[in-house]
């Protein structure tokens, strides 16, 4: 298990025992972690360790009948978690805990929540209450936004490897600058973005947003290289290229269509 800062923990296969007195307001987990995450932060056992697996929260955690637990899950007739759903939760954030000392949220498939979904849940991050503690079940952490994943603690089983994406923070850098540059090296880095496998595309699209999202929020945009227009533009085309990369549109025919809108802005 990875953690960082002060706390600890020990992973069996799936399974989370927590040995610390502090635990963090948001994680990023996969499979049964989750599960054995939020019994530890319900658990009200005074051993050190912790879920102990013998108190009244524990059964009820293991009993999947505890009121401190919340599931959230794609709604039956939609394909991702929506912005709708994160403004709910914002709602049953601020309400205290019915029986446990804190609430825990499991937000199953966290990667599937839309880009405007994960915006309203960075604002829940940024502000949350001591009593809330989010963890966001996935398989592929990636698909979160930068911004996210930097203010959630990762705890990965002995089966999972770290993925950086230094990658990725290098084709953003080198999109923005083609752009300035103008057409001809917009065209050369549309051929190199055409090259990258899906789940480096994958990694680009999210990173690239977040970069023109925290361009646009710059509190004089106008004083940046790129205009503020050319970054809005940008943006509604990088939205547009994830809308048809979830629906399996081929990479490079999403590199044309990037290249297509952006060239001569």
């Amino acid at each position: 298990m990875n953690v960082s800062g002060h706390e600890k923990s020990t992973g069996i296969n799936n399974h989370f025992y927590w040995d610390g007195d502090k635990l963090s307001h948001a994680y990023i987990v996969a499979g049964n972690l989750a599960d054995s995450l939020a019994m530890a932060v319900v658990c009200s056992g005074s051993g050190g360790k912790k879920p102990c697996m013998t108190c009244p929260h524990c059964g009820k955690a293991a009993r999947h009948i505890h009121p401190d637990i919340i599931i959230v899950d794609k709604l039956p007739d939609k394909r991702e978690i929506v912005i709708e759903q994160l403004r709910e939760l914002k709602k049953d954030v601020i309400v205290v805990p019915n029986e446990a000392g804190k609430k825990a949220y499991i937000i199953n498939d966290a990667d599937s929540m839309n880009v405007n979904a994960q915006n309203a849940f960075l604002q829940i991050l940024e502000e949350p209450p001591s009593h809330a503690v989010f963890i966001l079940r996935t398989e592929n952490p990636v698909a979160l936004l930068p911004t996210v994943r930097s203010r959630c603690v990762h705890l990965k089983t002995k089966y999972e490897t770290d993925a950086p994406d230094s990658t990725a923070t290098e084709m953003a850098n080198g999109f923005f600058s083609a752009i300035d540059r103008g057409n001809v090296p917009l065209t050369k880095f549309m051929f190199r973005l055409e090259k990258l496998d899906k789940n480096a595309f994958n990694e680009f699209l999210t990173t690239a947003h977040e970069q023109v999202a925290m361009r646009l929020r710059a509190p004089v945009p106008n004083e940046q290289r790129l205009s503020y227009e050319t970054l809005a533009r940008t943006e509604r085309l990088l939205i547009r290229a994830r809308e048809m990369f979830d629906l399996n549109v081929g990479i490079g025919h999403i590199s044309g269509m990037l290249c297509a809108g952006l060239i001569n802005l």
